[in-house]
Parts: structure tokens; C-alpha cells; sequence
């Protein structure tokens, strides 16, 4: 669903923030330091219950003050959500959805959002973990079983890591073995699946915003191991496990990889091909989450300009006049009037933030 408010309490450099969003694009600007991004990372907080920007929630709270609170209502035309999320010094948090407590996991699904920012291009260009991080992430809004089986996996493997850091009898393990090979298989076969459908997408984003010329594909291994192999392999690698006091067959071990006209990306690509690359991949995202899920999800684009060149981020303009909630970004207005975004009209909106 659309958001049509947020309200930000010590929320980084922000002391008091309300602001009311337009259903079609709205459009941030101001100086740097001015606080913009962490409008985009409050609606993804809300969304996702993760920050894009850090792992340690605590560094959002505003220098010297004890907690941070962000309240968003998404709206449709039938429906009407408040989500509220605080986080303490103390490391506690509160996630609530119309005044109910609810897990992050809750959260997952119920209101997609899809971030363009220089933080995203770890998927391209970042580690094997990133690009993990990103699909198990992708697929788990798009699917409540690969979510379900994927959280019980990784409460498995901690309790199976736990054992090994212990050091017991091996005997021990053939349940735990059993659980984690079980749950394993399932969420390869999940991850096969979505993958071979967001592959059709990610083709078809290639070819209508890539110039025909451009070719990018995934590359993953270990896909097609059922649950008999993978606890055959638990067991082979049980020594090494132990040495290590981790787990090292899994899931949560895969390792992905893009193709950038045949060629890994991560390894040969320019600094051009991972820009064009991490758009291509996003636009694919929205096609596949829309798709998925039957809703479109909200864009949040984080300086595009400076990051893209203008025929990409026509690429991009294209997909948001498609009756998409975006809200964008950038340290003025000059190019955003030079794509065609009309900010008169009822459907969009401008706001000034000040340092």
C-alpha cells in the first residue's frame, strides 16, 4: 500500500518530522546533511524492519537522546494501516501494527518498498553474503513459505552451531542433521523456482532498458541438492564444522553471482556496468514483487542523478509513471523537471528539508 504519512521522533539529525505523501511522486530535496535519506530509511524501516543503511539500529537514534520512534499509515482504497517502530538504547524494540505488537517478521510482505541508493550496489559489487542477504530478502516478501521455511532453517543452524561450539558426541547432531537437512532442501527448491521466475524478469528488463546489447543473469550453485545429499554432506563435513564451530553446507552458504554479457560481473564489470547493472536488477525487482504479490511496490530512489546517467534514469522515469509511489531524493529540483515530472499536478509533491 501507498504511505500516506510518516512521523520521525530522534530519528538521525531529525528531532520532529511529519510529513503527508501523495499517492504519486514526491519528491525530496535540500542540501546534503538535510536529513533526506532518512526519510527513505524510516519508510524502509517500516517496511522491511531493517535499516538499508546500518546493522546496529542504535546509531539511528539522535546524538544524546535515549530512543528513537517512526509511525507510518499506509493507505488503500479499502484499507488503512499504522505501523509504528521504536528502538532504545537499550537495544529494545517495539514493532506495532494498529496499535498490536507484532515481530519484524510480521512486516515482511505487507508493504513492499524497493530502494535505489548507493548502498545498493554491495549487491553487484559486494560480497557473496550481500547478494544472499538481497535475494533471501526478495524472495521472502514474494513468498510466505520460502519466509517460514527460510526463519526456521536459521533457528536450526544456530541451535546446530551451538552444538558444535560445544563439541558433542556426534550422536547428538542426527537430529539436528535431520531438521537442518529437511529444511535446507526445502528452501533450495523454493530458491530454484523464484530464481528461474526473477531470471524472466531480469531479461526482460535487459532487453527493454539495457540497449538490446546488455545480457545479465544469476549464477548460483548448490541448487539442486535434496535433502538425502545435503545430510550426506552434513555428515562428511562434520569434522571441519567442528574445527570452525560453524556450519559450512547450507543455504545460508550459497553463492550467487551476476553475468554481465557472460562475464562475472563482480570480478570484470566497470564501474558503468555495475550503475547500469544495479538498475537493470531493480527494475527487475519491481516487475517480479508486482507480479508476485499483486501490488505495486513503493520506489525509493536515493540521489538518483548523481549516480545515474540520464538515459538510465529515463529507464527508471519510464517504470514510475506507471502509477507507482515514488519518493525521490535530490539536492534540487532542475532535473527532475528535465525528465518530464510535472510537480503541479495533484498526484505529485515537493518538500524542502533545511539543514
Amino acid at each position: 500500500m501507498p504511505i500516506s504519512n510518516i512521523q520521525m521522533v530522534s530519528f538521525r539529525n531529525h528531532q520532529q518530522l511529519d510529513m503527508d505523501f501523495s499517492p504519486g511522486i514526491n519528491v525530496i530535496w535540500g542540501e546534503n546533511g538535510s536529513g533526506k535519506t532518512a526519510v527513505l530509511e524510516a519508510i524502509h524501516l517500516l517496511s522491511i524492519g531493517k535499516s538499508f543503511r546500518t546493522s546496529k539500529m542504535t546509531e539511528i537514534i539522535k546524538h544524546e537522546k535515549d530512543f528513537f520512534r517512526v509511525k507510518g499509515a499506509f493507505s488503500s482504497e479499502n484499507k488503512e494501516d499504522e505501523i509504528l517502530f521504536s528502538q532504545g538504547k537499550d537495544r529494545r524494540q517495539k514493532i506495532k501494527i494498529n496499535g498490536k505488537d507484532v515481530g519484524r517478521k510480521t512486516l515482511i510482505g505487507q508493504n513492499p518498498v524497493i530502494i535505489l541508493s548507493p548502498e545498493e550496489q554491495n549487491i553487484t559489487k559486494g560480497t557473496p553474503g550481500n547478494r544472499r542477504n538481497y535475494f533471501d530478502k526478495l524472495y521472502s516478501i514474494t513468498s510466505e513459505e520460502y519466509l517460514n521455511n527460510l526463519s526456521k532453517f536459521f533457528s536450526a543452524l544456530k541451535q546446530r552451531n551451538a552444538l558444535l561450539r560445544e563439541n558433542k558426541n556426534k550422536i547428538v547432531f542426527e537430529a539436528w542433521d535431520e531438521t537442518l537437512a529437511d529444511l535446507g532442501a526445502k528452501v533450495w527448491k523454493a530458491k530454484k523456482e523464484l530464481n528461474e521466475e526473477f531470471m524472466t524478469y531480469l531479461s526482460t528488463a535487459s532487453s527493454s532498458y539495457g540497449d538490446g546489447s546488455i545480457s545479465i543473469k544469476l549464477k548460483i550453485g548448490n541448487i539442486d541438492i535434496d535433502k538425502k545429499q545435503m545430510k550426506e554432506m552434513l555428515k562428511e563435513t562434520h569434522d571441519r564444522d567442528v574445527i570452525n564451530k560453524q556450519t559450512s553446507v547450507g543455504p545460508h552458504r550459497d553463492r550467487i553471482s551476476f553475468l554481465f554479457n557472460e562475464k562475472k560481473l563482480r570480478n570484470f564489470g566497470s564501474q558503468g556496468e555495475h550503475k547500469i547493472a544495479l538498475v537493470l536488477v531493480k527494475l527487475a525487482e519491481f516487475m517480479f514483487i508486482k507480479e508476485k504479490t499483486g501490488r505495486a511496490p513503493i520506489f525509493l530512489l536515493d540521489d538518483l542523478f548523481a549516480k545515474l546517467d540520464l538515459k538510465r534514469s529515463d529507464a527508471v522515469f519510464e517504470l514510475l509513471k506507471k502509477n507507482t509511489q515514488t519518493i525521490i531524493t535530490n539536492t534540487d529540483l532542475f532535473n527532475l523537471k528535465n525528465h518530464g515530472i510535472d510537480l503541479e499536478t495533484p498526484d505529485n509533491k515537493s518538500f524542502h528539508l533545511a539543514r
